[in-house]
């Protein structure tokens, strides 16, 4: 989308390639420029008298604010960075629901209505001892949850939200809080980095916590992973900025080469390959 800079219209990507400088440290400056112009189209539409603010319809396509969450820099970190930029940042690819992502869906689903007093459907039975464990203690279930650039807490959806995420389960008890991940796919590698930052938006909304331990419930086995300790949300929160920081810097958006190119949607990379049926 091109944006009006003042003397001329130009995109994220031309302006970046122009300047030599990252897509982020683009979106910004255009968004400074973009204010600029605005102002300039004020100041001569206005020269006899004080118009006050900037009226919103003279600020013309601004960047919107990025906001981040464990998918993305996950997805950035341990799966392609150019994937991430073709589907986040450059939005080119088509969103496609998998049946595997559909029947994710609908355990989410199912597991949020059996938390609010519903049972669970005939297939999904086996869970029952899992879920009967929340019974009477005042679980939350499917929590939307937002922090601001600053630390400070926010909805989901507000519009200075920086970083968001939702969370499965959540069960306080004075300090103290658990968290449980739902995950219908396999329990080949388990990492915590989910849930930290699971921990991370649920201590931000009750700075009182001192403790935060979690699991994920490994559906597909009918049993819990390991327990892990969260509490080191401070550290969470490091490590969120550390990989924030290396996206809005980088300009190269590398194309990693793996397994997964045969699964990618970015067919124009030189690495996809369309993977055999299983």
């Amino acid at each position: 989308m091109p944006f009006d800079i003042g003397d001329r219209h130009v995109t994220i990507e031309e302006y970046a390639a122009e300047k030599g400088i990252a897509y982020f440290r683009a979106a910004h400056e255009i968004n400074i420029l973009c204010n600029e112009a605005a102002k300039k189209r004020a100041d001569n539409m206005t020269a006899a008298y004080d118009p006050g603010p900037i009226p919103p319809s003279l600020v013309r396509g601004k960047p919107k604010p990025f906001v981040y969450s464990y998918t993305l820099l996950n997805n950035y970190a341990n799966v392609c960075p150019h994937q991430t930029y073709r589907r986040y940042v450059k939005k080119d690819q088509p969103f496609v629901e998998t049946e595997a992502m559909r029947w994710g869906n609908k355990v989410h689903e199912a597991l949020e209505y059996r938390l609010g007093g519903k049972p669970l459907p005939p297939d999904m039975q086996q869970w029952e001892p899992i879920v009967a464990a929340f019974d009477g203690r005042g679980a939350t279930a499917e929590q939307k949850l937002g922090i601001r650039r600053d630390g400070k807490p926010c909805g989901f959806f507000d519009d200075g939200v920086f970083f968001r995420g939702k969370i499965d389960v959540a069960l306080i008890n004075g300090s103290t809080a658990y968290i449980l991940d739902w995950k219908s796919g396999k329990s080949n590698y388990e990492s915590a980095f989910e849930i930290e930052t699971n921990a991370l938006l649920l201590h931000c909304l009750h700075p009182h916590l001192k403790k935060i331990v979690g699991a994920y419930a490994w559906l597909k086995e009918n049993q819990l992973g390991q327990l892990h300790d969260l509490s080191d949300t401070n550290g969470t929160w490091q490590r969120v900025m550390e990989l924030v920081d290396q996206f809005e810097a980088d300009n190269t958006w590398e194309k990693r080469k793996s397994g997964l190119c045969g699964f990618c949607s970015v067919e124009d990379c030189e690495n996809h390959f369309v993977a055999r049926p299983k």
